[in-house]
């Protein structure tokens, strides 16, 4: 019964020690996305919001005590909801590719998304386009805004060069797609 049970736990021993080669293992840590970083997710939504044509959930992210913000008022920002809204407000930015510069430690960044475009433009193609968002951390929550031109780009950063960005993608860009969905460097603009 011994000569049994002993071999019965060697074979065992065997088949779980088989299986472990089965798998990759990796210490290389996997990279973050843009969901895990809670000032490029909120900058994300926002992005999302400003395709979608919702510009009241645009106005209510933003922060309402700066000077910089898309409306005066909710209502006012109602009356610039999109006309096709309805086509597009379950829709979400999938595939996109994500530059992040950090302008003060912890407090403030600049996001610029590459993504495809959820409307087509007048030759019926939908194009990749890029947005860039201003993420400013106030009092423990974080509030985004468009930046529209290289003028106000200047503005929210001052003085300072920007640093090298991080580059963040979305899980479903992977190969030759993250070529295609690399935004180009701010400093470029």
């Amino acid at each position: 019964m011994k000569k049994i049970i002993a071999f019965i736990s060697i074979i065992s021993i065997a088949s779980v020690l088989a299986s472990c080669g089965n798998k990759e293992t990796s210490t290389e840590p996997k990279p973050k996305t843009c969901e895990q970083i809670e000032p490029c997710k909120t900058a994300l939504q926002y992005a999302t919001y400003v395709e979608q044509g919702a510009e009241d959930k645009v106005y209510k992210m933003e922060d309402q005590t700066a000077e910089d913000k898309s409306y005066d008022s909710l209502e006012k920002a109602k009356r610039y909801i999109s006309e096709d809204y309805q086509q597009y407000k379950n829709q979400k930015i999938k595939k996109y590719g994500v530059l992040e510069y950090t302008l003060t430690k912890n407090q403030s960044y600049l996001y610029k998304f590459k993504y495809r475009a959820f409307r087509k433009n007048e030759d019926g193609v939908k194009e990749l386009t890029t947005l860039i968002v201003n993420v400013d951390k106030k009092s423990g929550k974080y509030y985004p805004i468009e930046v529209f031109d290289y003028p106000d780009l200047k503005k929210t950063q001052g003085d300072r060069e920007l640093g090298s960005p991080q580059i963040y993608y979305s899980s479903i860009v992977i190969g030759k797609e993250k070529e295609k969905y690399k935004p180009k460097n701010i400093e470029g603009e």
